[in-house]
């Protein structure tokens, strides 16, 4: 008897859950915009937006994820142009305890505490031990800057306005690297939202700008993340009360001490 009223409550129970299943409201599909902009008007926005970012100074907190292990540091980022980087990594009461500069033709990294600096290999070396991966940083100077990497060399194809994200979609190539680019563009602000580089069908990095706001007359994001699949890491920086275009010191990128052995 009592297996019964079990029996029967189990059954009232479950068509009560697939009749509020079936009342569900289908999803509402993605109205598109007014009017539709063509690849050439997406082009000369993007270009715009790449100029009007020449220098970035700000606080950040800095996740470093891979397969071994997570990591958060607290640091102070500045970037000039598309082409050098400094990264000031700072102890718990706010001091520097490294320096890591990056630019075209080195990799550079200041040791505080034992007054010494490592170039290039002997940068990559402390980077795995420290973190179980390496990012060759002079990649992603432009992503970091909320812009496009390598820009001016691409050649974009294709742009599609896509109903299941409600935002443009870009496809195109970059020619001396023989590398594929899918770009996400948001509809309404026209803002580069996510990027994707693949190079013969394998993903190299993904890009995703977050939490724009407006900073010095420039929408920039307050959230950057870089992910890749390959090598199952990534690094999420988060922005604190960044600087836009205020100019950087002329030494910012030197470090006048010796190699070491």
């Amino acid at each position: 008897m009592i297996r019964n009223i079990k029996l029967a409550v189990f059954v009232c129970v479950l068509a009560g859950i697939l009749s509020a299943c079936e009342t569900l409201p289908p999803p509402k599909p993605v109205q598109p915009p007014e009017q539709l902009l063509t690849l050439a008007e997406i082009t000369r926005t993007l270009s715009a937006r790449q100029e009007g970012i020449r220098n970035v100074k700000s606080r950040v907190k800095t996740a470093v994820k891979t397969r071994q292990n997570n990591h958060t540091l607290k640091q102070v980022l500045l970037i000039d142009g598309d082409t050098s980087l400094r990264l000031d990594t700072l102890s718990m009461f706010g001091q520097p305890v490294a320096v890591l500069i990056a630019d075209q033709n080195q990799i550079l990294l200041y040791d505080v505490k034992s007054n010494t600096r490592y170039k290039d290999a002997q940068v990559w070396d402390i980077m795995a031990r420290m973190f179980g991966t390496v990012y060759d940083f002079r990649e992603y100077i432009s992503v970091l800057s909320g812009k496009i990497p390598r820009f001016d060399s691409l050649q974009l194809k294709d742009a599609q306005w896509s109903p299941e994200t409600g935002n443009y979609h870009v496809s195109g190539t970059d020619p001396e690297r023989r590398e594929q680019v899918e770009i996400e563009i948001d509809a309404e602000t026209l803002l580069p939202i996510r990027l994707v580089t693949r190079q013969e069908g394998a993903s190299l990095y993904a890009v995703k700008w977050e939490s724009y706001q407006e900073i010095d007359q420039q929408m920039f994001p307050g959230i950057v993340t870089i992910q890749r699949p390959e090598r199952e890491d990534e690094v999420i920086m988060t922005y604190n009360n960044p600087l836009i275009n205020q100019g950087v010191p002329e030494d910012a990128f030197q470090i006048n001490v010796p190699d070491s052995p």
